[in-house]
């Protein structure tokens, strides 16, 4: 069975908080084994990401996010997603703005796009989260659990053969 989510990691790991998306992608990469769970590292990567949009029922996307105190944990679902991209926290977010509006132009966009990030404290050169981020880490982790959990248990009942719907009057 091919892939329906993918997990999207972004960021840059040598400014700091920046890369915060590509350590939440290492915590996730270690409980969430479902063959239909694909994780991948996109780094600071663009255009080359549009396959990976097209191909993907359902994106989940972990980065830095602005928001109103580092460290903060932040889910974004629905038309908080462009709104937060357009914000252009750092450059790699304006390529997936970018990279979903040709998804959808080319007509194969996923269904749904969830983003959970963490407001970085530090995006400056730097190979290290700072420790507020740090400390977030477990919570973010978590919440983009549930996020995946939640798709999977939705696909599992869409693909069992007895469920039958029933009109009651």
């Amino acid at each position: 069975m091919a892939a329906t989510i993918t997990v999207l990691g972004i960021g840059n790991p040598i400014m700091a908080d920046d890369g915060v998306g590509l350590a939440l992608i290492a915590y996730l990469s270690r409980s969430v084994t479902d063959p239909r769970v694909q994780i991948i590292d996109g780094g600071t990567g663009g255009m080359e990401l549009v396959p990976v949009v097209q191909d993907s029922e359902r994106l989940l996307v972990l980065d830095a996010v602005a928001g109103p105190e580092p460290g903060t944990v932040v889910l974004l679902t629905g038309d908080q997603v462009p709104r937060l991209l357009a914000s252009k926290l750092s450059p790699h977010q304006v390529g997936l703005l970018d990279v979903l509006s040709v998804a959808r132009l080319l007509g194969r966009e996923p269904r749904e796009v969830v983003i959970v990030g963490i407001v970085p404290e530090v995006v400056d050169l730097r190979f290290s989260l700072s420790d507020v981020v740090t400390e977030a880490l477990d919570e973010a982790a978590a919440m983009a659990y549930e996020v995946v959990e939640h798709w999977l248990a939705e696909a599992d009942y869409r693909e069992l053969d007895c469920v039958t719907q029933r009109r009651w009057s």
